[in-house]
């Protein structure tokens, strides 16, 4: 697992002392996500909790990917320690890292780790184990120039410089520009990450392939729409053969049949390709093959979308089981806030589910605590209103929220409602029809104290 401590930390720009959590240990063979959030710059970058600035904690790192046979040591110059002393903080980082590796996969790498100057280095190190060389990585460094050169223009000047640019304005440009406005929210840089989003509004609509974009999501959409539409119009009690015949209707039209299959997976289960093949059985000739062909495709449709379903829950399972078998519950929950999701609580649900029915008091009460921290946590990150609401929803009786609603509720405006009607809907999705109703009760309530 990544393996993390607590140390006091003194923002440059306040000099307010605080207490941070860094990471020195990154074994993606552990935590797979580790990987992801080093390159993007999340790890050991600290906000300071009084002024909101970042800070960037210089410490030693070990970076291992067991799969790749691939270790890397980092001890920071600025760090202006002796040789022998680098040397002690390398052997006591090797031997953390190498006490959690079963001495059955110990290999002979572990005993020669490649010495990193930078961490620049280090990331161009994992790059070229990937396969990502260095004239991708420069191609991928021009389009993070070019996206410098608009930031640090006028907005009036972006039309020219779309002009200008137009061959770096890609699909991959746009990736780019979100990935770096999301790390730029999550490491504090709030003002660089508004700037980045109005900055791909703006290149959304203004260059061809915004326009490209656009155009095909739309497209998709009104894919998604009709198919929903003809599922609608079956109702609640449709039957095997309606839906085969719906499915054949489109077989001819890619995006309708992903569309199926991404909205009505469980339907195509053995059942219904029981059917089918009975039907390519009794075809000949043009409609024989034309049956075939469509049963392929939809088995690898289903493959594929089972494939990433799977991959999804592997991601939840690996950040609970990094989080479970760490020694400081908060230390592990923090830096993965981003990769705690709906399906993180599933998978944490089911094991607590799985733990009671083995009769396992001891594990079963160990993930109610990851559990109980969890929700702590993200309650204490929730943004003012998220916040508020949860508030409201805890209060013991309907009276004494309506008490928090009239005392606090107008400083949170229109916006409130917003978010009460969005959590109702979620809450009904989620199969929580009791508290969708108080919550949307409540949000009547709101209406008047909001608009006064």
């Amino acid at each position: 697992m990544s393996q993390v401590v607590r140390t006091q930390i003194t923002c440059p720009r306040c000099r307010t002392t605080f207490s941070g959590i860094i990471e020195q240990i990154i074994d993606v063979g552990q935590d797979p996500q580790a990987k992801q959030r080093f390159l993007s710059g999340q790890i050991n970058t600290l906000v300071c909790p009084n002024c909101g600035n970042p800070v960037a904690i210089g410490t030693p790192l070990v970076y291992h990917d067991p799969n790749k046979e691939l270790l890397i040591v980092y001890v920071p110059m600025e760090l202006n320690i002796s040789q022998q002393e680098r040397e002690r903080v390398t052997g006591d980082l090797m031997r953390r890292l190498t006490e959690q590796i079963p001495p059955e996969k110990r290999r002979a790498y572990l005993l020669q780790p490649r010495q990193a100057l930078t961490v620049p280095g280090m990331i161009d190190t994992i790059l070229d184990a990937d396969g990502i060389t260095a004239e991708m990585r420069e191609a991928q460094r021009e389009k993070l120039r070019v996206m410098e050169m608009f930031l640090q223009a006028n907005p009036d000047q972006w039309p020219g410089l779309v002009q200008e640019q137009d061959a770096h304005i890609d699909a991959q440009f746009f990736q780019l520009l979100l990935i770096t406005a999301e790390n730029a929210a999550q490491t504090g840089h709030e003002d660089m990450a508004q700037g980045l989003l109005a900055l791909y509004n703006f290149l959304v609509e203004n260059t061809a392939a915004g326009r490209e974009a656009i155009a095909a999501a739309e497209a998709q959409e009104k894919v998604i729409q009709d198919i929903s539409s003809e599922l609608e119009a079956l109702g609640e009690n449709m039957t095997r053969e309606q839906f085969m015949e719906l499915v054949l209707r489109h077989a001819g039209d890619e995006q309708h049949i992903q569309a199926l299959v991404g909205v009505m997976r469980p339907v195509f289960d053995y059942g219904f390709f029981q059917a089918l093949t009975e039907r390519i059985d009794a075809a000949t000739g043009a409609e024989h093959d034309r049956l075939a062909d469509l049963r392929d495709r939809l088995l690898n449709l289903t493959a594929l979308l089972d494939q990433q379903t799977q991959a999804v829950l592997q991601r939840a399972a690996d950040t609970l089981r990094v989080i479970l078998n760490s020694e400081d519950l908060d230390a592990a929950i923090r830096p993965r806030l981003d990769e705690i999701d709906d399906t993180f609580l599933a998978v944490l649900q089911a094991n607590i589910q799985a733990a009671e029915q083995q009769n396992n008091l001891e594990m079963s009460a160990r993930l109610k605590l990851v559990l109980g921290r969890v929700l702590s946590i993200l309650r204490e990150s929730a943004p003012p209103q998220i916040s508020f609401i949860n508030k409201v929803m805890s209060a013991e009786t309907d009276k004494a929220a309506q008490e928090l609603i009239a005392t606090e509720g107008a400083q949170f405006g229109g916006e409130l409602l917003e978010l009460m009607d969005a959590i109702a809907d979620d809450l009904d999705a989620s199969a929580q029809p009791a508290t969708a109703d108080r919550l949307r009760a409540l949000r009547q309530y709101a209406e008047a104290h909001v608009a006064q």
